[in-house]
């Protein structure tokens, strides 16, 4: 699956080879054009995820909004691929090196100004089945062999795994590798069992990766944290550029 990239208007649009048809779908979003938008999951000044429908197939259309209206962030893009190019290139990679357990990202857009992203979309596959629900330890396996290619998931919850057909596929991710030690590893453990399930039985050794991860997952927990985060993300919805 190799990677294309082709320069329209001001845009740069990456797409898979093996999806050309798609890159008229870029297009018409860098046009304004219309889409035929079939469901909207989420609409917000932080993200926009919908299901659209074209060539009789359906997708899933996301623009991680955060990425481009949060000034740090933003400015950070300047040295980065961004959220959609980093997702399509990873996954594509894992999947080339065998590991084929996510939902497939098709084509990734990206607008600059002055060498910062200022808007963004990716095209990913649209699966229509369930969440893990029930069959968090089937998630639970899966993300172990994403730890086990050195990649981590980021936000481990069962809403972030669907089942097509019989079989569970991983989504919402950008499969970063991770570099030093399992910290990231255990953060996405701690984060499932955490905050959505207490009675797991933690799969990892308990080691010093471990308990800095929990210290931090704790430190962000502090009611005093989380008014400043809720704080900031009042101001940003009201248009504070923080």
């Amino acid at each position: 699956m190799k990677i294309l990239k082709e320069e329209y208007k001001n845009w740069d649009i990456y797409y898979l080879e093996v999806d050309k048809k798609l890159l008229n779908l870029g297009e018409n979003l860098a046009d304004g054009k219309k889409l035929n938008i079939t469901n909207i999951y989420k609409e917000s000044q932080r993200n926009y995820v919908a299901k659209i429908k074209f060539n009789n197939k359906y997708y899933v259309l996301k623009s991680p909004r955060n990425e481009f209206r949060i000034p740090q962030r933003r400015f950070f893009t300047r040295f980065k691929d961004g959220e959609v190019l980093t997702t399509l290139k990873n996954i594509t990679n894992l999947k080339k090196r065998g590991l084929d357990i996510f939902a497939t990202p098709f084509l990734a857009m990206v607008k600059r100004e002055k060498g910062v992203i200022i808007e963004s979309y990716i095209i990913l596959e649209y699966i229509d089945g369930k969440d893990a629900g029930e069959k968090k330890n089937e998630a639970i396996e899966l993300v172990k062999k994403m730890h086990s290619f050195k990649v981590y998931h980021g936000d481990f919850n069962p809403g972030n795994f669907v089942f097509d057909g019989d079989k569970l596929k991983v989504i919402d991710t950008q499969a970063k590798k991770y570099w030093f030690g399992e910290y990231r590893a255990h953060y996405d453990m701690l984060t499932m069992k955490i905050d959505s399930y207490r009675e797991m039985k933690y799969p990892y050794k308990k080691d010093f990766w471990f308990y800095l991860a929990l210290f931090m997952k704790r430190l962000k927990r502090l009611r005093s944290i989380e008014k400043i985060k809720k704080w900031k993300k009042k101001k940003r919805d009201q248009g504070w550029k923080i």
